[in-house]
């Protein structure tokens, strides 16, 4: 049977035409399919390009927030001074200004020397040895001057005299201000010690005046404390630890004597137990540990006793001295770790020595007090007992 195809029956024109149509309509289905196709991969591709720019950008700016992270940090660190080492001070006795200048360049990483160069007399006056030679050759070796101020009869009824008459009390703080400005002094350093229980308030107000008075010219104002016999939190002693510690720019805890020369059994100048145990004392009961300085002695005693144990004799010597004559005499040292010095006894001349010896080693074990504590530094007294060589080992 004979199929019949209509386009066949067409003419060629319109075979021709029908044709175009196909074509068109095959490549309108060709793009329709196509174009949509390339698009979702280039959007893909160009997701992945995107995704790598944004990846990049976020590394970008990752890394800016890193740089700009170290840039900030090195900008706050470069105007953060950097925390100062510990002070070291160096008390000097005597007025003789002569004395009190040669040889300190020899001291090593001592920044502040204390000599006694205001005091009050016996009427209550101010008395001041001071010359623009000390001070100029101390701040030329970069050290800075903090004179002692005293009382040259310094006993609690001299004492209390004077912290009794509000008057003079306030004519000697102007006068150690004028004389402070007028001399270049960097401070003052307040080492007065016998004062009764009852001038507590008395004394904590002449802190305060003087203290006032001195940081309207940013002088800097030290004090000496003894340990606080008292162990009773600090409430019934002479010194106002928090007044005091309020007032103060520095307090200097006077680590000695432990044993005094008046004791009945003889003992250590200071040791590493007993100064653990005040400083730790001093921070319970007012004083910040970052104004607190570390008073250590450079002198011990040369005990004596007779047979029948009394104390005969108790000189202080150097411990340099000291330490001279244990080993110039062959007697053997026994080191104490909780004292943290060494201690020998001998028998001579029908007298029994005792010697608790410190060294350079104990000292180096109590300055670490110092930023285990996190306390403000050192002081030592005093230069003259000892040498720059000794000093040296230590700091």
């Amino acid at each position: 049977m004979k199929h019949s195809y209509p386009s066949y029956n067409r003419s060629p024109a319109l075979r021709q035409l029908y044709k175009y149509v196909w074509i068109f309509f095959l490549l309108l289905f060709l793009i329709t399919l196509i174009i949509p196709t390339m698009i979702v991969f280039s959007t893909g591709s160009g997701s992945i390009a995107m995704n790598k720019s944004l990846t990049s950008s976020i590394s970008q700016k990752s890394s800016t927030v890193t740089e700009d992270n170290k840039i900030s940090s090195f900008s706050v660190n470069k105007h953060v001074s950097p925390k100062e080492s510990p002070l070291s001070i160096g008390w000097v006795t005597g007025n003789n200004n002569n004395s009190i200048t040669q040889d300190l360049s020899a001291y090593h990483n001592l920044k502040v020397v204390s000599p006694a160069l205001v005091s009050i007399d016996n009427q209550y006056n101010l008395q001041v040895n001071s010359n623009p030679s000390l001070i100029n050759t101390m701040h030329a070796q970069d050290k800075k001057i903090w004179a002692r101020f005293i009382i040259n009869n310094d006993t609690k009824s001299n004492v209390h005299t004077f912290l009794s008459n509000p008057s003079k009390t306030q004519e000697i703080i102007k006068k150690i201000h004028q004389v402070s400005l007028n001399n270049q002094w960097d401070g003052i350093n307040l080492d007065i010690e016998n004062v009764r229980s009852q001038d507590r308030d008395l004394f904590s107000q002449f802190v305060k005046s003087l203290s006032n008075l001195l940081n309207q010219s940013k002088i800097v104002l030290s004090i000496d404390l003894p340990p606080d016999s008292k162990g009773s939190n600090n409430k019934y002693g002479p010194f106002d630890h928090k007044i005091i510690g309020n007032y103060c720019n520095y307090i200097i805890f006077m680590g000695y004597d432990q044993h005094w020369s008046t004791d009945p059994v003889p003992g250590p100048v200071t040791s590493l137990s007993w100064l653990k145990e005040n400083v730790q004392e001093f921070t319970k009961t007012g004083i910040p540990p970052q104004k607190m300085i570390l008073g250590l002695p450079a002198y011990t005693r040369v005990w004596q006793q007779d047979n029948s144990g009394k104390i005969v004799k108790n000189p202080a010597t150097s411990v340099q001295y000291a330490e001279d004559l244990v080993t110039q005499n062959h007697r053997n040292l026994t080191w104490n770790s909780t004292l943290g010095e060494y201690y020998t006894s001998y028998t001579a001349n029908n007298r029994v020595y005792r010697v608790w010896l410190p060294t350079v080693t104990s000292f180096k074990e109590y300055l670490d007090l110092i930023p285990q504590y996190h306390l403000a530094g050192s002081a030592i007294w005093s230069l003259d007992l000892m040498s720059a060589s000794y000093w040296n080992q230590i700091f």
